[in-house]
């Protein structure tokens, strides 16, 4: 984990107010829109599928029929020129025959066109779980940090019930339900803000001076049934016990000016909360919010989705909130690979708080490549340029192979030109390992043995750390 306190650079030391973990960010982008438009693209697959053998199925049953009436026509028409009533028997009981053999065919088709349509319908089943399993592995993470729309919290009678609505990208508003670990249910208002709180509730008539005296309400044995926090605004309910009508309602906003309440107790009209009630209802607000905040970090399960206010339900509008993922984060990938050093590599600067800096790079070929890998459509709508735009075809085709060339041997004073020219007539095996997740050629089909004076040695490295690293080796 990344610690709060580090600041960011770009590549080239230029000031930057990015995330520490910006390039995990990237990666899991690009990670989520593979895994989403792969599964679209199957799903389309099997659309066609689908379309195909239902229109296959009904011109084969079409055909069968008009199979069927010609041959009752030709044997009735057969029979009809015999002068014995047997052949005319025996005709009607050929297309009886006949008709149900076609019954028959026709069974069969129609039973094997709904097996297959039940496999499409379980395969789409799960490819639509794995869309959702993908952008819920990358939307309900960025809820602590997303700008709230609304928590909500509600007691059931046995349990809370936690929802909160962020959202984490322009236009994507992300429901996700929380499971709170807190043993106290419900909650009492004296463990979230101390004992001795009171709000105004109300007025009465007094008896000997007939005036108009304030009734308080101590707020420390109140249950927390219900709270409601939007932008600016926060609803409670408070009740002494469950399920009593008496009930008591506070409605705070916080505007421009200052902080004003509302109170409403059980069915009666609301009064506006006096001024001397601020301070208890700013404690309030507070509290509520450490509670929402400590809450939002509880485990979470994605609930629902839109994009642009309506609701994402389908492949289709999941692969559209994949689309809107790669296109808010082209600008900030654009911005890496043009202030990173090596047009290989999106990097940058992580500096700690005693001023140490740590390098911190992503390879652009190997993430342009989980995307360049999509169906021709899929790639031009999901792609992402700026990761691959400047990079050699080589490099590219090299990432595809899902392989990272390592040599094991320090390469001593050599800065350019070839190993042999420090080693010659010597050979070294060079191991070519697979990256985890990445299907490549078996391992055994990529060694060999090769002359070091053969291989070419290309060296990179950084001003700004003094080292000098081989980015790449490859043969003469």
């Amino acid at each position: 984990m990344i610690p709060r306190d580090v600041s960011v650079l770009l590549g080239d030391s230029t000031p930057s107010e990015l995330p520490a973990n910006i390039l995990d960010t990237i990666s899991e982008v690009v990670h989520c829109a593979r895994d989403v438009a792969t599964a679209f693209a199957e799903i389309e697959q099997l659309e066609l599928r689908r379309a195909e053998s239902s229109k296959t199925t009904e011109a084969i049953v079409e055909e069968l029929g008009s199979f069927g009436r010609q041959t009752e026509v030709g044997i009735r028409a057969t029979a009809g020129t015999s002068r014995r009533s047997e052949l005319k028997t025996h005709g009607e009981e050929v297309i009886a025959a006949v008709n149900a053999m076609i019954l028959g065919w026709r069974q069969q088709y129609e039973r094997k066109l709904q097996t297959s349509h039940a496999q499409i319908a379980a395969r789409t089943t799960e490819l639509r779980a794995t869309m959702r399993g993908a952008l819920e592995r990358y939307l309900v993470p960025r809820r602590v940090d997303a700008p709230l729309q609304r928590f909500h919290r509600i007691h059931d009678g046995q349990r809370y019930l936690d929802s909160a609505t962020v959202e984490p990208l322009s236009g994507v508003r992300v429901t996700v339900t929380l499971a709170d670990p807190e043993v106290e249910v419900p909650r009492r208002i004296r463990s979230l803000l101390g004992k001795g709180h009171k709000i105004q509730v109300g007025t009465r008539r007094a008896r000997l001076r007939r005036t108009e005296e304030p009734v308080y309400q101590s707020l420390d044995d109140q249950l927390l049934l219900e709270a409601e926090r939007g932008p600016g605004r926060l609803r409670v309910v408070l009740a002494r016990k469950p399920g009593v009508p008496e009930m008591l309602r506070v409605e705070i906003k916080r505007g421009d000016a200052a902080l004003a309440g509302q109170v409403i107790r059980g069915e009666g009209e609301g009064i506006a909360s006096p001024i001397e009630d601020l301070p208890v209802l700013e404690a309030l607000w507070r509290a509520l919010d450490a509670e929402r905040d400590r809450i939002l970090g509880c485990p979470a399960q994605l609930a629902e989705v839109s994009l642009d206010s309506r609701p994402v339900d389908g492949p289709g509008p999941m692969l559209a909130v994949a689309e809107r993922l790669i296109q808010c984060h082209r600008p900030t990938v654009a911005v890496l690979a043009r202030h990173s050093p090596n047009p290989a590599e999106l990097s940058i600067k992580l500096v700690t708080g005693d001023g140490k800096r740590e390098e911190a790079w992503v390879r652009r070929d190997e993430l342009a490549q989980h995307l360049l890998g999509l169906p021709g459509p899929l790639r031009k709508r999901m792609g992402m340029p700026e990761l691959h735009d400047g990079v050699d075809d080589d490099a590219l085709a090299e990432a595809k192979t899902g392989v990272h060339q390592t040599v094991g041997d320090a390469l001593g004073g050599v800065v350019g030109g070839t190993i042999g020219e420090l080693l010659e007539d010597e050979s070294l095996r060079i191991e070519l390992e697979p990256a985890d997740g990445v299907p490549g050629a078996p391992v055994a089909d990529l060694t060999q043995d090769i002359s070091l004076g053969e291989v070419l040695v290309e060296i990179g490295g950084s001003e700004d750390s003094g080292c000098i690293d081989a980015t790449r080796v490859r043969l003469r």
